[in-house]
């Protein structure tokens, strides 16, 4: 599978200048507002924007299927009759039949859109997209309203899918759990792509603090003209290390998530076990980075 190169600009509704690679289920990560949702409808040709690939072809030529965040199921039809809606051949029932028994989902053709579940519309919303035999599949924060299991289970059905056919797709997301699981990783801030590479490459080296926080890097900072990044889970309580003291403490599952503060920074740090009656505001720790775990930036 080729990649393909995505070069955009846009001033409007976000100011916009983003270049980078789609290789495989690519995941395009950032916070709200930062430019996501307008470079997919840039992309889709429904957004003005300057740019390639498929710059100045209006929406219906362009070889995309598009998955807003909502599956946008027309709720009057049943699942066959919405996945017969993105053709317009002859025998398009019989088109996408065959689709969705391909799919695993010919148990549903009948079900009314209204009555399927979270991620069954997921599915057919997808159905209904690659029924448009596309090029590139965007999918606007895919799986977002569904539970922690479920979606784990519908993300490994979609990427064998897309795999199966060989179809590229970019999934913008605001999830570090999500992207973890995407091909390759490119990573949005104040409209522009901060980084970007194979997703596993991606957290194991980022490269900026903004890039770190992304990933969800809880304790990210500055020492000695060097930045520093650590996950909350990989930093213990000594009897040496870096002196600082608790500023609040809250349960944490079976355990603590502490704040705490030194040398003007903040720190997150998570215990998996222990007692929040063990730490009080002003109480003095140590804390000890698991240097193995210590990201360095840049």
């Amino acid at each position: 599978m080729r990649p393909i190169l995505v070069d955009y600009r846009m001033d409007a509704p976000v100011r916009l200048a983003a270049r980078f690679e789609i290789r495989g289920l690519t995941a395009l990560l950032g916070r709200s507002g930062a430019g996501k949702t307008s470079l997919l409808k840039a992309l889709a040709g429904l957004l003005p924007a300057a740019g390639e690939p498929w710059g100045g072809l209006g929406a219906q030529a362009r070889p995309i299927g598009y998955l807003p965040q909502e599956a946008g199921l027309f709720p009057h039809l049943n699942v066959l009759e919405n996945t017969a809606y993105a053709l317009r051949e002859a025998g398009r029932f019989e088109q996408a039949r065959a689709l969705l028994e391909e799919l695993g989902l010919g148990a549903l053709t009948r079900r009314p859109a209204d009555m399927l579940s979270g991620g069954e519309a997921q599915r057919v919303a997808l159905a209904r997209a690659l029924a448009r035999r596309p090029a590139l599949l965007l999918l606007d924060e895919p799986l977002s309203g569904l539970d922690a299991a479920t979606r784990d289970a519908a993300l490994a059905w979609l990427s064998a899918t897309l795999t199966a056919r060989a179809l590229p797709a970019l999934a913008a997301t605001h999830d570090p759990a999500i992207a973890g699981m995407a091909d390759w990783l490119v990573l949005l801030a104040e409209g522009e792509v901060i980084q970007q590479g194979a997703t596993r490459d991606v957290f194991a080296s980022p490269g900026s603090a903004a890039a770190a926080r992304l990933l969800g890097f809880e304790n990210v900072w500055e020492e000695d003209g060097v930045g520093y990044a650590i996950r909350a889970a990989d930093i213990a309580l000594a009897e040496t290390g870096m002196a600082g003291v608790v500023v609040s403490a809250r349960a944490h599952g079976e355990g603590v998530r502490l704040e705490c503060a030194r040398a003007g920074t903040r720190f997150v740090v998570h215990l998996e076990d222990g007692a929040m009656d063990g730490f009080w505001p002003g109480k003095a720790v140590c804390l000890r980075p698991d240097p193995a775990r210590l990201k360095r930036l840049g």
